[in-house]
Parts: C-alpha cells; structure tokens; sequence
C-alpha cells in the first residue's frame, strides 16, 4: 500500500509539472484576444491572453446617490445599444453595490443589470442606454414635461379650449423623464395641450407647439 501511495505521489507529481505548460481558465469561456506570439518574451503583468464567459451577458452602470434607494435586485430593465437600430432588450438588476464611489465630489453607486434576451448582435464592450422601471402606474393621466410650467409656486400647464389658452392649475403625481402624471386638475384625457405657450395668444398671434 505504501508503494501505490509512493508511486501515485510520483505521478501526480509528473502531471503537475505536465500542467505547467498550459493555461487552463476556471470556467467555460472564449478566447477574444491574443497579444503575443510564439517566442515573446513575457513581463509579469502583461496581458498575453483575453478570454470572455458569453454565458451571461451584464452590463455595469453607475447610478447617483440620490436614485440609490429606489434601484432594487430583481427590478426589470429595458435597454437599447447605439450599435444595434430599431432592437430594445430586457434585462433585470442583478446587484447593487452598498458602497458608493467618489467621481470627481459626486458619490455614486454601481448596479450591474443582466441582459435577459440577449442575441448574436450583442457584443461585449457595446454602449447601453438603459432604463430602470422603479415604479409602475397604469389608467393614469399623463401630459409630456414640456407642457408643465411653474406659475406663482402652481403647476400649470396650458390648454387649447374655443380657440382660446387657458391655463389650468394641477398637481403633479408621478414624474419620468419624460411625462408627468396628473392626480387632479381640470383637465381630462383629449383635451388639447400646449407645449409651448406664447406670451400672447388670439387670432394671428403666431404659431405655438402641440
């Protein structure tokens, strides 16, 4: 018995030394890169070789302090890439960090997003658009940004009645980027909003945007 054991610490031995010629990645992936060429001399620190796991494809963003709060694991994701027209994709948060980082004085956190449906036209190193859906509201009146405007401390936004502008007072519920949602106010669905009120308006007063 002390023999085998003697002989398989032989062998496990050769094997070893064996492995020493190859370089073996700790999981599935892909070799992307190769930097150097049979007889380079190597430094230490050098990247000779890239390898990328395609298996999961995450995208890192950074999020400020103030929005921190609202970004949970397991929120949905919609996300776009500048490379690829006309094709969003899904994606879900998969983690957020505790621990901010100071870019130039602003303290931000960052929260890795996984792509869900991800296909052959996403590649790493891409640029993302990427929206977060931290709420969700549905049967709601909603007007775009644009038409909101602050008057003596009243949201206000301007509508087109007879002909004439009117300004009706509201208050405001939940706001995205870039719609705001009415919870009260006179004004109801159909009405026709003015974006960007004249100072003056009547016959021939010039155009205004809808």
């Amino acid at each position: 018995a002390d023999d085998i054991a003697a002989a398989e610490a032989r062998i496990a031995a050769a094997e070893a030394t064996l492995n020493l010629a190859r370089l073996q990645a700790p999981f599935t992936s892909t070799v992307t890169e190769v930097n150097i060429q049979p007889g380079d001399q190597v430094a230490p620190g050098m990247a000779s070789f890239r390898i990328d796991d395609f298996s999961r494809l995450l995208v890192d963003i950074q999020i400020p302090e103030v929005d921190i709060n609202r970004i949970k694991i397991g929120q949905p994701v919609r996300m776009s890439f500048d490379a690829i027209l006309g094709r969003d994709y899904n994606g879900e948060v998969v983690s957020v960090a505790r621990v901010g980082t100071d870019i130039q004085g602003a303290i931000n956190f960052k929260v890795t997003v996984e792509i869900l449906d991800a296909n052959e036209a996403v590649l790493s190193g891409m640029t993302s658009a990427v929206n977060i859906v931290v709420d969700q509201i549905e049967n709601v009146l909603i007007v775009p940004n644009r038409a909101v405007r602050l008057q003596e401390g009243q949201r206000t936004i301007y509508l087109l009645r007879n002909g004439q502008l009117v300004p009706v007072r509201v208050q405001i519920g939940a706001i995205s980027d870039t719609h705001s949602e009415i919870i009260s106010g006179d004004v109801k669905a159909g009405d026709v909003v003015v974006l960007n009120p004249p100072m003056q308006f009547g016959p021939g007063s010039g155009s205004f945007g809808m």
